[in-house]
């Protein structure tokens, strides 16, 4: 019989956490292990979850990293400790966003065929709108420049028999099977923020897993906002560096891919918090590293 682990990874927002704790919890498809991943809060989580009862529930597994290795390093770790339990199915969240009620049983009634189904990440406040869009995808599997599903009615519409195939939103309700962490590994803790759902999302894609969103399961998640602090900004530009270095060749046509790296680049200069020589040079290094498949943390760059 399958089984379901959810991961929840958190980092200092232990109100949201506990709206997110609750959600999970209360699936009409009950999840069999909810992994809560702390990255070191340093906000009272853990006394806060024992007050409420959680760290008491047999469903319930807490796990306080020792220090704060990003979403990456969240899931990296909840992925692991939840294969290495033995469930079949890894559903995976921030801590967030609130799935409804039915999101997991509407998510696997369509699990035959698939090895990824994505949730349908919806404005809180706009059933309308997707807070997270979605790349559209052509004929052959390529994702269409500068192309994207941005309302839930364009979901439907493009969707075949509820699913839109080739593409989710990871790490947002996202459901995946056991084979995958199996075969290419967890998520990539070096990767730290920023990035790392994408990279994930790419090497399932690059090996052959299939890949679709189920419209009628509503993870509901606040509009995702660009802000950059110099360490985010280091690894956002480093990691879509990283990115198409390692996998061009499943997102766009061949005529496309020297398009990416040159917008990347014009686009993350144009964003940069702080034009200080000595950040531009630590941000550069990294960039120039990672083209070279070296991902280089920022405390570890020397300007």
């Amino acid at each position: 019989m399958d089984t379901v682990a959810a991961v929840i990874v958190t980092y200092n927002r232990k109100a949201l956490l506990e709206k997110a704790v609750q959600a999970v919890l209360r699936q009409t498809h009950p999840v069999d292990l909810l992994f809560i991943i702390d990255n070191a809060s340093n906000d009272g989580t853990t006394q806060y979850l024992q007050d409420l009862g959680y760290l008491d529930n047999s469903r319930v597994r807490y796990i306080r990293l020792p220090e704060n290795t990003g979403g990456a390093g969240g899931f990296h770790e909840g992925m692991k400790q939840a294969v290495e339990a033995g469930h079949n199915w890894l559903w995976l969240m921030d801590d967030d966003g609130i799935p409804d009620d039915t999101c997991l049983a509407r998510l696997l009634n369509q699990a035959t065929g698939y090895d990824v189904l994505g949730s349908a990440v919806i404005n809180p406040n706009d059933p309308e709108k997707l807070s997270l869009k979605l790349r559209i995808i052509d004929t052959q599997g390529y994702f269409v420049k500068r192309q994207y599903i941005q309302t839930y009615s364009e979901l439907r519409d493009q969707a075949s028999q509820g699913i839109y195939p080739g593409t989710a939103n990871f790490f947002n309700g996202v459901l995946i099977n056991k084979s995958i962490p199996e075969k290419i590994g967890c998520v990539k803790k070096e990767l730290f923020i920023w990035g790392d759902e994408y990279e994930y999302f790419l090497r399932i894609k690059q090996a052959g897993f299939s890949i679709g969103t189920v419209v009628n399961a509503i993870y509901r998640h606040p509009d995702s906002v660009f802000k950059f602090t110099r360490i985010k900004y280091y690894y956002y530009f480093r990691n879509l560096i990283y990115i198409h270095k390692n996998y061009s060749s499943v997102m766009y046509r061949p005529n496309l891919r020297w398009l990416f790296p040159i917008y990347t680049i014009v686009n993350c200069l144009r964003m940069t918090p702080s034009l200080s020589p000595n950040y531009m040079l630590k941000v550069i290094w990294a960039v120039f590293r990672a083209w070279q498949g070296q991902l280089i943390p920022y405390s570890s760059v020397q300007t």
